[in-house]
């Protein structure tokens, strides 16, 4: 990762976020579009579809408060980096057929995506702060676009691959190693400038304008 600041060095480092924020999504609606299958190769029932599919999602709420302080510890993009390596492996190990080799690369998947999600937005306004509204609609049809991709094309994806629900699903991790080899080249115009967790103001949990708005978006998702 090379610190520049001319306007092509921008336009790469844009992309890094773009593709990293298409890796956002994919673990989780790539499984649902198979459920079934894997329910059926893996001989399990209701339990593990419960485990299967809410496991990944608490793990969003669970791993998201620790990544700012890891990032202004390591720099955000280096622990981007990493955390794309985790979600190739995870989502990788999702192409075992078995119950607890699935449960444990989601976690490890969820996990990474979780950090990932609160860290790509300050990068946004720390390496964009004049495109912001630009970089966040790209930002936001890039994860919409990995979710609808994976849930469109993994059913395919399996057929053409024999039936194999299991390389369907490790397949989605070869778009993350693609966005980790990005980040190695990718430029960072304030290199030095870590993201550091936010030091001022009452703490969240007594803020009446953030349980406002976990309640609406708490609302929006159910």
């Amino acid at each position: 990762m090379t610190a520049s600041g001319g306007s092509g060095s921008r336009v790469l480092l844009g992309l890094c976020l773009v593709m990293t924020a298409l890796n956002l999504r994919p673990v989780f609606s790539s499984l649902s579009a198979v459920l079934p299958e894997v329910l059926a190769g893996t001989g399990s029932g209701p339990v593990a579809a419960s485990l299967l599919t809410t496991v990944p999602v608490v793990c969003l709420g669970l791993f998201a408060p620790v990544a700012p302080a890891f990032a202004g510890r390591f720099g955000a993009e280096r622990l981007i980096f990493l955390l794309l390596l985790v979600l190739a492996g995870g989502t990788a190990l999702r192409g075992v057929a078995q119950v607890e080799a699935i449960l444990l690369g989601s976690v490890l998947a969820a996990g990474s995506i979780a950090a990932m999600n609160v860290l790509l937005p300050g990068l946004v306004k720390r390496d964009f702060a004049d495109r912001i509204s630009l970089m966040t609609g790209l930002f936001s049809m890039a994860l919409c676009a990995g979710a609808a991709l994976a849930a469109g094309i993994t059913v395919p994806v399996a057929r053409a691959l024999g039936g194999s629900w299991e390389a369907a699903l490790a397949s989605w991790a070869i778009p993350a190693i693609v966005a980790a080899g990005l980040w190695l080249l990718c430029p960072s115009p304030r290199r030095a400038a870590r993201l550091q967790p936010a030091r001022t103001g009452p703490p969240l949990w007594r803020d009446p304008l953030a349980w406002q708005v976990t309640l609406f978006m708490g609302s929006q998702s159910a």
